[in-house]
């Protein structure tokens, strides 16, 4: 039986040892904020307009709280999703808390305060509870204490431990979970478009109108956190930059970034507006260390929920990676667990393809699928870079430590690289269940030396 049918017992028990990539840099800041939106407003004429808003006292505020080296990053898309049917964007809030840690009271405590906040904001009795995983746990926990259930009108138990503790404080409630959702795997089922038709429903009490996510018609207004992953704490002293990119090059548009800040303790930036048609790189610099440059697809929506996962320069990712000038390190991350064989007992194709590939004029790399058997069906991020035991070549094994850690994995893929730059690398992906559909990124081939990349593909498809 494949990966993605592990028990939520087991994914709790598991280390994540942080997704992030180093993320400080000894240049590149101005060290003041900039202007914080585009020039253009960024309307998008062939985009779509939400759904006239839901009454206030259907839609109540919604609290999600994450789990086991998660973060509001889970939530990103359903609340896209809500927002797209007419649910206020502003009453979606995440509770982040420290993916790695044990202090479930204080937890609960934190939870308490969020659902305070947003009680008193919108001058409601009660929220709508969201927990995946082991925020399930930190959420049963929080209602077994008969004050803070009189908080809760409903609770969503995301493939987690259920609805006894909601049961037993008379809280309606639903389980969705990978048994309901063939299929699925673990993180899939906080962010799939099948789940959030089932939640949608039973807090609105009707059908969602829209399941998929497109390009909304007025400007796209993102912001969020910069965090030290697993932690969840702010890159506090760091400076983020956003920049445009030219067309789908990779490379910059223009000499300056369009937003450029200076994060305090809690990491927070935004508000920043962009165009729903174009890519965007976002740079995070600290004195010391090396840049992280970070290449997503396109914002087809607003998101309040936006999270750059970073870390120091001894975070694990870094510490364990083969690191040398001549080549580049990637770390691909997808809210949608990758498949590296097909599931015989569902329709179609349902392996994922990932395809990388290098272009420089002294001699490029050729295009490699690093998708391999040993993925196992379960992992969130691929770590790829050159091995040190197989330097330049492409051997395709599993790298040392990373095969290791769960929800995670490493394989050895040679992407030459320079400093500067003098290439171009590009990462396909053909998403299974939809090969026809392939999401590509591309980026100038960063020298792993002073630069980390993070690619990050949207766990829904984007034109």
């Amino acid at each position: 039986m494949l990966l993605r049918t592990s028990t939520v017992l087991g994914a709790l028990a598991l280390t994540f040892n942080l997704l992030a990539c180093s993320s400080d840099d000894t240049g590149g800041s101005k060290g003041e904020p900039a202007e914080e939106e585009a020039e253009s407003n960024g309307e998008n004429p062939d985009g779509v307009d939400d759904l006239p808003p839901l009454p206030d006292d259907v839609a109540l505020p919604i609290v999600f709280v994450h789990g086991f080296a998660g973060s509001a990053q889970q939530y990103q898309s359903q609340a896209m999703r809500f927002a797209a049917n007419g649910y206020p964007a502003d009453r979606i809030r995440a509770f982040d808390h420290d993916g790695a840690g044990v202090d479930y009271t204080g937890y609960a405590d934190g939870v308490d305060g969020v659902i305070d906040g947003v009680l008193a904001e919108y001058g409601v009795d009660k929220v709508y509870l969201v927990g995946h995983s082991r925020g399930t746990s930190v959420s049963s926990g929080y209602m077994g204490d008969p004050a803070r259930a009189a908080k809760v009108a409903k609770y969503i138990s995301l493939d987690g431990f259920g609805c006894a503790a909601a049961d037993a404080a008379s809280i309606p409630c639903i389980a969705p979970n990978q048994g309901e959702l063939p299929g699925q795997a673990h993180v899939e089922v906080a962010t799939s478009k099948e789940c959030f038709a089932k939640q949608y429903e039973f807090l609105v009490g009707s059908p969602p109108e829209v399941v998929d996510i497109v390009p909304q018609r007025k400007p796209v207004v993102i912001s969020g956190r910069a965090v030290n992953f697993p932690a969840n704490t702010g890159r506090d002293g760091t400076t983020l930059q956003i920049w445009e990119l030219e067309g789908d090059s990779g490379e910059r548009a223009g000499t300056t970034p369009i937003y450029e800040k200076v994060l305090g303790p809690d990491g927070d930036f935004g508000p920043v507006t962009l165009d729903s048609r174009k890519l965007y790189e976002k740079v995070l610099f600290s004195p010391g260390g090396t840049s992280q440059h970070i290449y997503a697809q396109r914002y087809p929506r607003s998101s309040t929920l936006a999270r750059i996962l970073s870390g120091a320069p001894d975070a694990p990712s870094r510490v364990n990676a083969n690191i040398t000038p001549d080549h580049a390190n990637l770390i691909v991350l997808r809210m949608r667990e990758w498949y590296a064989t097909d599931d015989p007992d569902l329709p179609g194709d349902e392996s994922d393809v990932l395809e990388i590939s290098t272009e420089r004029p002294s001699g490029g790399a050729a295009p490699v699928n690093a998708i391999q058997s040993f993925v196992a069906n379960g992992a969130i991020a691929l770590h790829i870079h050159d091995d040190a035991a197989t330097p330049k070549e492409s051997s395709l094994s599993a790298l040392p430590f990373f095969s290791t850690q769960p929800f995670q994995t490493g394989v050895d893929v040679y992407m030459p690289a320079a400093e500067p730059a003098d290439g171009t690398i590009t990462v396909k992906n053909l998403p299974r269940g939809d090969a026809s559909a392939p999401q590509v990124l591309r980026f100038p081939n960063w020298s792993a030396e002073n630069h980390t990349v993070m690619v990050m593909f949207s766990d829904y498809a984007v034109d």
